[in-house]
C-alpha cells in the first residue's frame, strides 16, 4: 500500500490510504520530521481519523433504531483502506463509503472524504461527511488525533515545551475513569491563561480532555524553537495525550467525546453526536502550520 507524497517548497507530507492517515510531515529547511513515527512499542498510530465515534462507548456498544451494535474506541475509519480519488503532487483526496467489514456494526449510510493539501509552511486538511440516505439521519462524531514528536526537534528539551492558545482561556478538565468513560465530574483546569507548560506527569491519569476552549488554534513547541500550530476552529473539546515514557504528544481537536459511565447506550444521546439530515453534508477544515524558531 503505497503512501501519497505531497510537497511544497517548505513541507513534505506522506499520507497512507490505510485510514487516509497522515503518516509523515517533514519540514524541509530544518530537515525535521515533525510527526511521531508510529512505533508500536508505545503506540502504532500517527494521526488517525476518529469516526464515527470519538472516545469509548460504554461496554463498546450503542443502540440505534432499537437494535444493539458494537464499535471499538474511536471507531473504524482508521482501520480501513480508503479510495484515492485525486492526487496532483500538492493535493490529495481520499474517500470512504459505507463501512465494508464494519457494516454489521455500523449499518448507517455515509460518505467520508478527507483532502490534504500543502502550500508553503502549511498543511491544510478538510474532512467532508455526506449522508446519502433518503430516510435516516446520519449519527456520528469526528475527531483528529495527530501525534507530534516531543521534543519536537532532536536537540529539544521535552520539559521546555508548552502549549499556547490564541487567547486567554478559562476551561475545565473532564474526569475520565479507568474504562475511558466520563465520570460526569469537571475539574477547573486553568483560569485566564493562554499557555500551559508541559511535563510528563501531567498525563499520569491519562488524556487531558478540556471543555470550553474558545481558541481556534493551539501552538506546540519550545519558546525559542521550532513550533507547530494546529488550527481547528469550532472544536468543542480538545484532548492532549501521551503514553508514559513515549516521545510524542497528541493534539486532538474533537467533535465528540467518550460516553458517560452512566450512559444508556442511545447513540443519539452520546455527547457530541452530530445528527446529519438525509442528503445533507458537514465539513471541517483544519491546518497544521510550521512556525520558525524564535
Amino acid at each position: 500500500m503505497k503512501s501519497v507524497v505531497l510537497q511544497s517548497h517548505a513541507l513534505q507530507a506522506s499520507i497512507s490510504p490505510m485510514g487516509a492517515e497522515l503518516r509523515g510531515l517533514r519540514h524541509l529547511s530544518s530537515e525535521t520530521e515533525l510527526l511521531w513515527e508510529g512505533d508500536p512499542t508505545h503506540w502504532k498510530g500517527v494521526s488517525p481519523i476518529l469516526f464515527p465515534v470519538v472516545g469509548r462507548l460504554k461496554k463498546d456498544r450503542y443502540v440505534w433504531q432499537g437494535r444493539s451494535y458494537s464499535l471499538p474506541q474511536h471507531g473504524f475509519a482508521r482501520e480501513l483502506e480508503w479510495d484515492l480519488v485525486h492526487e496532483d503532487g500538492q493535493c490529495a483526496s481520499f474517500l470512504l463509503a459505507h463501512a465494508g467489514p464494519f457494516l454489521e456494526r455500523y449499518p448507517q449510510e455515509f460518505q467520508l472524504a478527507s483532502t490534504y493539501s500543502v502550500e508553503g509552511e502549511s498543511l491544510s486538511w478538510r474532512i467532508d461527511v455526506f449522508n446519502p440516505s433518503s430516510v435516516d439521519d446520519l449519527l456520528f462524531s469526528l475527531g483528529a488525533h495527530p501525534a507530534f514528536r516531543w521534543p519536537l526537534t532532536p536537540s529539544g528539551n521535552a520539559e521546555g515545551h508548552s502549549l499556547h492558545f490564541d487567547r486567554p482561556e478559562t476551561c475545565e478538565r473532564l474526569e475520565i475513569d479507568i474504562d475511558g468513560l466520563l465520570t460526569g465530574k469537571k475539574v477547573p483546569f486553568f483560569r485566564d491563561q493562554d499557555s500551559l507548560r508541559l511535563r510528563p506527569d501531567l498525563f499520569r491519569a491519562g488524556a487531558v480532555v478540556l471543555e470550553g476552549l474558545k481558541s481556534d488554534s493551539v501552538t506546540f513547541g519550545e519558546d525559542q524553537g521550532l513550533k507547530v500550530r494546529l488550527h481547528a476552529p469550532g472544536a468543542p473539546w480538545w484532548g492532549f495525550w501521551t503514553r508514559p515514557g513515549a516521545p510524542f504528544l497528541c493534539l486532538e481537536p474533537w467533535h465528540g467525546v467518550a460516553d458517560r459511565a452512566d450512559a444508556d447506550w442511545d447513540l443519539r444521546a452520546k455527547p457530541g453526536i452530530i445528527a446529519l439530515a438525509p442528503g445533507e453534508s458537514w465539513s471541517w477544515s483544519l491546518r497544521i502550520e510550521v512556525l520558525p524558531e524564535g
